[in-house]
């Protein structure tokens, strides 16, 4: 009897070994290739499941007697009924592992019921071993890996250079990669791609429960550091050892004893194009289990720009007092900036006092700070406040006495973090890390924590806030604080789910249209907010994903033209923080570069949905034929390395815009631009200079450390 299972779909043909449910195939049918080239790496599933004498005890499932198997309609199902066994023992664990082809998707699932006097520590499973790229041969190295890594994004040539986040690895014999969601992983998922051959493979782990999961990589059979071509082995010196990575997710879900494990789903699906594939079919995933929020729907996602200045530092430096509102206001309202975020307003100052969200009585009183609010508004001018979620101070008599019950802490029973980094007002604070602000942190899925945050932020809107902005969302992944009935890997972001539930509820009732901005890369919180810090000028996967994403862009510096241009590029929303966020928009030395700021608010305005509210495209989307690229043009186009462009698509008109850009230090002349598909004319829109309409392919001149915009006329 053939001892292998085939499934197949128009994208692929999958063997499973009908003994151990492990992958010993997986062949691309669009390809041919065979991307499973070592299956001596292949597994199935493996369990911790620690003893008091030994933390280590792993369960490997490809050491078990299989107890059972049924083929299902679109795979199969093994059970490997308890005992499980290893050298230190019997213990008594039943396992299912579930493996489907379904539509064009291969799926795991994996079951452990636990009957054993321990908690069930981990749980590996959607285990792929003993590959070397989605090509053959060398051809493989050409595949990359791309991770979307909190606001940013993880790339890789990881099947030439394998890289090593983990450095000097411990404990194991090779390099290793480990990536958590919700934590450093933004969304679930990881692309392997092969831009030569417009191929990619996505790989997730998708349930709606906020539950922690893991994604580990690792070369086996190990690296060789310092080799200019990469750190993976030569064939010829490995021999015959098992040679290839292995990719699989993780739980990590404290399952006790009595208690039954059922893991999130894991799939696998290959596709044409690069990592933006990949990142369609997360959304596509997202937008049927979630609510997405309506592009353009919130007013703190339309302002392109806002001030962002401290009132008091957390060393006592007093910058500004409540009563000087106004006039940060007007200053900032004549250079077309109608958003001002009220930052270092509270007792202590900025980050400190936490979670002590009232009025600092240096600054003034309630009445002055609503007399504040109120002229912001006169003005014209929307009003946040800066507040967090977690923050806890420390140095407190109100953490001793109480707020030290609601802490996050680690299996042993105390605090994972202890945060000193955030001093500002002396030296010693923000340089040498001396003496700054203590903090530690809280769980909002205390009833207590939700109801004291939510109190003093509604008590914000009732005086005038049109929102707030919510900072440092940690994502420390696990919480094993004994006042909390939910297990360690759920308690802490089962947490924040409920208090921003509980919080916009609140809020909206004073103020239908309050809502708020958040730094934090977790992507179920785009389900109630679609602004984020910090975006920083630099590419984003989440705005590949979710393109009404506005990610924030910290502008400080009074020569910062560049880093503006780059946000630009990036459709950002620029904070205005002049002087590291210690002085107003009169700050002297900023005030050409304000200038600037106050031309291209006006200008992104008028272009909002367009040029930011708007899909972010590349030579790589669907839309565009195969290397066929999307923008083309003569001149300094094609060599200037100063030279960056982007091109957006109105999500509702299809109607596009490109942005380009010279960082460099001399003018630019760039001729014939063309947009692929363009026909017709298009508007010329640059800052300081009367807006002018051309035929496609277009030239422009742009001064140096400016942008311009090239705009499709409407369809």
């Amino acid at each position: 009897m053939n001892n292998s299972l085939i499934l197949e779909s128009e994208q692929m043909s999958v063997e499973i070994d009908r003994g151990s449910g492990a992958v010993l195939a997986l062949i691309d049918r669009a390809t041919d290739v065979n991307l499973v080239s070592d299956p001596r790496l292949a597994e199935n599933f493996r369990l911790l499941l620690p003893l008091p004498e030994l933390r280590s005890n792993y369960l490997y499932g490809m050491a078990q007697t299989l107890t059972g198997s049924e083929e299902t309609e679109d795979g199969i199902e093994l059970r490997w009924d308890g005992p499980l066994k290893n050298d230190n023992g019997a213990f008594d664990l039943d396992v299912v592992l579930r493996i489907e082809l379904v539509g064009e998707q291969l799926q795991w699932q994996c079951r452990v019921e636990n009957r054993t006097e321990h908690e069930l520590t981990e749980v590996w499973y959607a285990i792929v071993g003993g590959m070397t790229g989605l090509a053959e041969g060398e051809g493989g190295r050409d595949t990359e890996a791309l991770l979307p890594i909190v606001n940013k994004k993880w790339m890789q040539p990881i099947f030439r250079d394998f890289g090593n986040t983990r450095g000097q690895t411990l404990g194991i014999h090779t390099g290793e990669h480990n990536f958590s969601y919700p934590g450093i992983l933004a969304m679930p998922w990881l692309s392997l791609y092969d831009s030569k051959r417009n191929r990619g493979l996505y790989f997730a782990v998708l349930e709606e429960s906020p539950r922690v999961k893991s994604l580990r990589l690792t070369l086996e059979p190990g690296l060789a550091e310092f080799r200019s071509a990469g750190n993976w082995p030569r064939r010829d010196e490995v021999g015959d050892l098992p040679y290839g990575l292995v990719m699989h997710w993780v739980h990590v879900p404290y399952t006790k004893p009595g208690e039954t494990f059922e893991s999130a789903t894991a799939v696998l699906q290959l596709h044409e194009g690069d990592w933006r594939g990949a990142a369609g079919i997360y959304r596509d995933w997202f937008a049927s289990h979630y609510p997405v929020v309506e592009p353009g729907s919130q007013w703190i996602r339309r302002e392109t720009a806002f001030l962002h200045t401290m009132m008091m530092l957390p060393e006592d430096n007093l910058n500004f007092r409540y009563t000087d509102l106004p006039q940060m206001a007007r200053e900032a309202v004549e250079r077309n900036v109608t958003h001002i975020n009220i930052t270092g307003w509270d007792v202590g100052g900025h980050d400190r006092g936490y979670p002590h969200y009232d009025p600092e009585p240096r600054l003034g009183t309630w009445d002055e700070l609503e007399a504040g609010i109120q002229a912001c508004h006169d003005l014209g001018m929307k009003v946040s406040f800066f507040v967090n979620c977690q923050p806890i101070d420390m140095t407190t008599e109100w953490y001793k006495r109480e707020l030290h019950k609601y802490r996050i802490v680690s299996p042993h029973g105390i605090q994972y973090h202890v945060t000193n980094y955030w001093g500002m007002g002396t030296l010693s604070a923000r340089s040498l890390f001396m003496t700054g602000t203590p903090f530690s942190e809280m769980n909002p899925a205390h009833p207590e924590v939700r109801d004291l945050l939510i109190s003093r932020f509604r008590k914000l809107v009732e005086a005038g806030a049109d929102g707030l902005h919510i900072d440092k969302f940690f994502q420390t992944p696990m919480d094993f604080n004994p006042r909390l009935s939910s297990s360690p890997d759920l308690a802490h972001h089962e947490g924040i789910l409920l208090f921003v539930e509980e919080l916009l509820a609140a809020c909206r009732a004073v103020n239908p249209e309050f809502c708020f901005s958040y730094e934090g890369g977790w992507d179920r919180l785009f389900s109630y907010s679609d602004t984020i810090w910090w975006g920083n000028g630099e590419d984003s996967v989440m705005k590949a994903v979710f393109p009404q994403l506005g990610m924030v862009c910290g502008i400080e510096q009074p020569y910062d033209f560049n880093k503006l241009n780059l946000a630009i590029l990036e459709g950002q929303i620029l904070l205005i923080g002049p002087a590291n966020y210690n002085a107003t928009m009169d700050y002297p030395p900023m005030q050409e570069l304000t200038a600037y700021i106050a031309e291209l608010t006006r200008l992104r305005n008028e272009l909002f949905d367009i040029v930011s509210n708007a899909e972010k495209l590349d030579a790589s989307h669907d839309l565009f034929k195969r290397l066929q690229p999307l923008l083309t043009g003569s001149g300094e186009f094609a060599d200037n390395p100063d030279v960056r462009w982007s091109v957006y698509r109105h999500l509702s008109t299809g109607q596009r815009a490109v942005i380009l850009a010279n960082l460099g230090g001399a003018p630019i002349e760039l001729e014939d631009i063309a947009l692929d598909g363009a026909q017709g004319t298009c508007r010329i829109i640059q800052p300081f200079e009367p807006e002018r309409s051309s035929q496609w392919p277009a030239a422009v001149r742009i001064p140096a450390e400016r942008v311009a915009f090239l705009v499709e006329e409407a369809k």
